[in-house]
Order: structure tokens, then C-alpha cells, then sequence
């Protein structure tokens, strides 16, 4: 899967931007958030951009762009019990993830994107070092989310980056050590049909030849070529 970690990034930037600007700043970075609502949309499956565009339909469309990107922690509802109840059996905070990040987390695949942006499906065995960065996006934990962002790519905290190529293991030396290269081979002899000199002395007789065919078989010399068979046909009759 793609997780573009710079577009995470970016929109944990503009989350926190959302709770804190006001005024005409405010309105002076609108811009950089319709920017990465539009990058976002671009790359984004059809089934992310139908929940996207589900999801942000239930703000008012006042809040238009910066609804896309805020990040409101809910208190689920709770019947009865008054506050002696709510004091004794305090009510978890439920995260509320940004709406871009349906976009985020569903780019559509892409041959030429960022190998550090590419991670194991969820749920895959390869996958398990990956899943706290997922449990942090459910989340919304924006400080996990920063830590695991790399120049190259995504790292995880054991310390691999996404799309590093796995080293191969180091080839035996003949002498009992290890020396990290492959082991030296002898060279099987040349055929004499693939020795320089026959290949040079064949590709001059291909050259000339070629040259010649073309030379004869040009449009403009058609008739000539024609011309030529029939005179030689002739002379064999006689």
C-alpha cells in the first residue's frame, strides 16, 4: 500500500493550523490547504474519494476548506448515571481523524511512486512492524506520527526504513572466510563461431552484402534490378 508520509505530515501541520489561526492569516493559508486537498484527490482511489467527499458533506460548507482537515476529539454519548456516574467511570475521548486523511490513506497504486512511501497491506505477516503507524493514523496521534516520518522513507522503531532494498547475504569465500563477493568462476571456452575474428569477418560479409541488396532493391532502381534479370534470363536461352 502507498501512505504518502509527506502529505502526513503536512496535514498534521495544517490540523494543528486549523485550531489555532484565526483572521485574515487564516484565510492567507487556505490556500496551502486546497493545495493538499487537490494533490490528495488527484491520487486517491474512487471509493476514498466517494467516503472523502461523504464525510466532509456533513460540515457546513462555511468551513470549506479547512473542514477537511480538522481533527475535533469527540465524547460518545452515554446514557443516564448523571455526574456521580460520568466521575466514577470517566469517558474515553474518541479521536476524531481528519477527513483528507481518507484520501492519504487511499492513494491508488502507482509504478513510479516513492518506494518510501510504500508499506506491507495491513494484515499481512510483513506487516507487523507497520502496525503501531497504523494504530497512530486510527488515532489521530499525531505525535507517534511525526517520529516515524524519515527523509527516505518511513521508520519503523526498530529502525527500518520503507523501500530500503534487504541486503543479501554475503556469499561464501573459497579460502573458509566470508568476503562478501561472489565466488570466482571459470570462464567456459569460446565457441569458434563466437571468437572476434569470425565475428568480425561475418559482420563484414553481412555489411556488404546488406549494402549491396539495398543498393538494388531502392524504388529508383527498380527497373534497373528488373532489367538486369531479364537480360541475364535471355542470355541463358541462347
Amino acid at each position: 500500500m502507498l501512505l504518502d508520509r509527506n502529505r502526513v505530515a503536512k496535514l498534521v501541520e495544517l490540523t494543528a493550523w486549523e485550531r489555532s489561526l484565526r483572521g485574515p492569516e487564516r484565510m492567507i493559508r487556505e490556500e496551502d490547504v486546497a493545495l493538499l486537498i487537490k494533490a490528495a484527490y488527484a491520487d486517491a482511489t474512487e471509493e476514498s474519494r466517494a467516503a472523502f467527499m461523504a464525510k466532509v458533506s456533513k460540515y457546513p460548507t462555511s468551513a470549506w476548506p479547512w473542514s477537511s482537515v480538522q481533527a475535533v476529539p469527540m465524547t460518545p454519548a452515554r446514557g443516564g448515571g448523571g455526574t456521580m456516574d460520568i466521575a466514577a467511570n470517566p469517558v474515553p475521548v474518541v479521536p476524531s481523524t481528519p477527513a483528507l486523511l481518507i484520501l492519504i490513506r487511499g492513494q491508488a497504486e502507482s509504478a513510479d511512486a516513492d518506494p518510501g512511501n510504500r508499506l506491507p497491506s495491513r494484515g499481512a505477516v510483513e506487516a507487523a512492524e507497520w502496525e503501531p503507524l497504523h494504530k497512530a493514523l486510527d488515532a489521530w496521534d499525531t505525535a507517534a506520527l511525526l517520529r516515524w516520518v524519515g527523509p527516505q522513507g518511513w521508520i519503523s522503531p526498530a529502525g527500518a526504513t520503507a523501500g530500503a532494498p534487504k541486503q543479501d547475504t554475503p556469499s561464501a569465500d573459497p579460502t573458509g572466510g566470508s568476503s562478501g563477493l561472489p565466488a570466482p568462476q571459470s570462464s567456459p571456452p569460446v565457441p569458434l563461431w563466437q571468437q572476434p575474428g569470425v565475428i568480425a569477418a561475418g559482420a563484414v560479409a553481412v555489411v556488404a552484402t546488406g549494402v549491396t541488396i539495398y543498393a538494388l532493391t531502392r524504388p529508383s532502381d527498380k527497373d534497373r534490378l528488373e532489367a538486369e534479370l531479364l537480360r541475364r534470363q535471355q542470355e541463358g536461352t541462347r
